[in-house]
């Protein structure tokens, strides 16, 4: 069984937080880039409206996800989803992309826990913290693995829940912008994107590109309510002259868990 939706892929909102210069023509420029790209958590966004029509409603509460960006994906851009079921257990996740229809993203989704769960080694649930400045930098030889990150709260209320739906991912999914109902249903976009601000609220770096996310969902996230993640480093390594790193991370909320993830990025791309 098939499920396909195309969307028109739009510039990056303002950045509220702090700022990754891969995101702007000048910093994608300094990387290799043609343009600025388009965050791929966002890209993810867009890929989770298919996924949960092919999957169902359950998929956000204990469902999960593992999906790669495999290529730049540049706002203006028509992005194809195609979500396959390939067997009882998991199904495909394919976005393609530009009049040449590279492949933008692709990965797998499924019930239940995850193959990989029982690989993942968050730091236990802890209140946010302020980390004291400045912030720390690193290089390849001195990552500080193993180590907990102070915490990362955010609190959304009802009105930013749907607007960040309606304005970041220029949707209308009406399961997150029921407006007039609170608490609305978090989209699990944010709940993806939480690892990136999370390690630039320990550390200072240039720019920073997202190459993967392992996602088990454990219970659907709400508004009106702190949503906190932690997380620690640990792997990193060189691979074609970019520093990789690998984080293990989890999103709590006052109820207890919302997700575990495991964050792959390049804290420092090649020739930066």
């Amino acid at each position: 069984m098939l499920f396909s939706d195309e969307i028109l892929a739009t510039a990056d909102p303002p950045n509220e937080g702090v700022h990754n210069p891969i995101h702007d023509e000048k910093g994608a420029d300094a990387a290799g880039y043609a343009g600025a790209l388009v965050a791929g958590v966002r890209t993810y966004g867009w890929a989770v409206r298919t996924i949960t029509r092919a999957l169902g409603g359950a998929w956000l509460t204990s469902g999960w996800v593992d999906y790669s960006l495999k290529r730049p994906l540049f706002a203006k851009e028509t992005m194809t989803i195609k979500v396959t079921e390939t067997n009882n257990d998991a199904w495909t996740v394919t976005c393609t992309a530009g009049d040449d229809c590279r492949v933008v993203l692709e990965g797998t989704a499924g019930f239940g826990p995850a193959p990989w769960l029982q690989e993942l080694n968050p730091p236990a649930a802890a209140p946010p913290a302020e980390p004291v400045p400045p912030l720390p930098s690193y290089q390849l030889a001195t990552v500080p693995l193993n180590k907990p990150l102070h915490p990362l709260g955010a609190w959304l209320t009802s009105e930013t829940a749907a607007s960040m739906v309606c304005d970041d991912l220029a949707t209308n999914d009406p399961h997150y912008v029921q407006t007039a109902q609170a608490p609305v249903p978090i989209h699990p976009y944010f709940l993806a994107g939480r690892m990136a601000p999370l390690t630039r609220h320990n550390f200072t770096y240039g720019p920073t590109i997202h190459v993967r996310s392992q996602i088990q969902h454990k219970r659907e996230g709400y508004s009106d309510r702190q949503i906190i993640v932690g997380a620690s480093i640990v792997d990193a390594y060189e691979r074609n002259g970019h520093w990789y790193q690998v984080l293990d991370g989890l999103v709590t909320d006052a109820e207890g868990e919302l997700a575990r993830i495991r964050h792959h990025t390049i804290f420092r791309p090649r020739g930066t």
